[in-house]
């Protein structure tokens, strides 16, 4: 497993960075003095701000005498790679990675959304699978890691490609989430890696489609994943903690699990309201780009998991992703080496 010098101190100039932007952040005020803190780094989520706004995470930090620190990032690899932090949210693939190249010990305890970044093309081009796209093509990814590695898997398992920065038989070309639906729609890729709700507006209007049938990468790894147990798989954030931390704090664990199982039901229950109130979260400008986003995540495109904590049989599964990333380049950001470290994962008992 590589990391270059320059990766290592991009990811301590970030988390430094993050760290002080992150100090005071979370749910505020109300806990005693001499409150436990939990330093938790993940991207801007709409859950979170949903939570915020209605006082639950105030409530729980009162109630548990707790006040979470939080650093907002799209990069939360960059973020634990640094050392510092309890708790970040990470993608299943990118755990052994992470521990490969930073010598980090985790443990993965519960799980929040499914992959959820999809190819997109322009509407009218020919693409319907990356095998289409010509060799040597330029496609927009958001960075070498998180949803790269699914489509590094996707493009080995399916068409015999290799996809990854850097090298292989694309050009990828890292920008921004929110960027890259105007690259695309320009001419500066031929494909693009976008978070759905970053692409809302082009996709209303039509001007840009998800290649592979519309599928999102969590319902499109059922077609080459190992195993089948009928089950949704793989995670694009999984709650991970260092192993020192979880192992002095298992019981406040829980209680963060129950935390964020309450925000995802309140997301349930409350999809339109919640794109309304954040629209921020889903870059939409119209009462029509809320209207379809809300549709969008109403059926089987909903990638906010029904329960956070771990079940023994689903972590089975979900945990052979490692075996197929081992088949990869090994100049592949995502490639395991034979002797590769399997992270912890563990399944936890709600309190109540």
């Amino acid at each position: 497993m590589k990391i270059t010098n320059g990766l290592k101190t991009i990811a301590v100039a970030a988390t430094v960075a993050m760290i002080a932007a992150g100090c005071g952040s979370g749910g505020g005020g109300g806990t005693a003095e001499g409150a436990k803190v939990i330093r938790f780094a993940f991207a801007p989520d709409p859950v979170w701000d949903l939570m915020k706004q209605a006082g639950t995470i105030q409530k729980w930090e009162q109630e548990n005498n707790v006040r979470i620190e939080t650093s907002t990032t799209w990069d939360e690899f960059t973020y634990f790679a640094g050392g510092h932090g309890d708790i970040v949210s990470m993608a299943t693939q990118e755990t052994p990675v992470l521990e490969a190249e930073t010598k980090i010990k985790t443990v993965t305890f519960g799980k929040y959304n499914y992959q959820r970044v999809p190819l997109y093309r322009r509407a009218g081009d020919p693409y319907k699978t990356l095998a289409d796209i010509p060799k040597g093509s330029k496609i927009c990814v958001s960075g070498p890691t998180s949803n790269t590695g699914f489509w590094t898997l996707a493009a080995k398992r399916m068409h015999n490609l290799d996809y990854r920065v850097g090298g292989g038989d694309f050009n990828l070309v890292v920008n921004d989430h929110f960027v890259n639906p105007t690259n695309l729609l320009r001419g500066d890729c031929e494909a693009a890696a976008i978070i759905p709700e970053a692409a809302v507006p082009q996709m209303r209007k039509g001007e840009l489609e998800i290649m592979y049938d519309g599928k999102l990468p969590f319902q499109l790894y059922q077609e080459f994943a190992p195993s089948n147990d009928g089950q949704l798989h793989v995670s694009g954030n999984n709650f991970v903690a260092t192993e020192k931390w979880f192992d002095a704090n298992q019981d406040l664990a829980v209680k963060f699990l129950e935390l964020w199982q309450s925000g995802v039901e309140m997301w349930k229950q409350q999809k339109a309201e919640t794109v309304k109130k954040f629209p921020q979260h889903f870059s939409v400008e119209t009462d029509e780009d809320i209207a379809y986003i809300t549709e969008f995540v109403s059926g089987d495109k909903d990638w906010f998991v029904d329960n956070v904590f771990l079940k023994e049989d689903w972590i089975k599964v979900e945990t052979e992703i490692w075996d197929l990333m081992k088949g990869l380049h090994p100049d592949n950001h995502n490639f395991l080496a034979a002797d590769a470290p399997k992270p912890r994962f563990v399944a936890l008992t709600p309190s109540n």
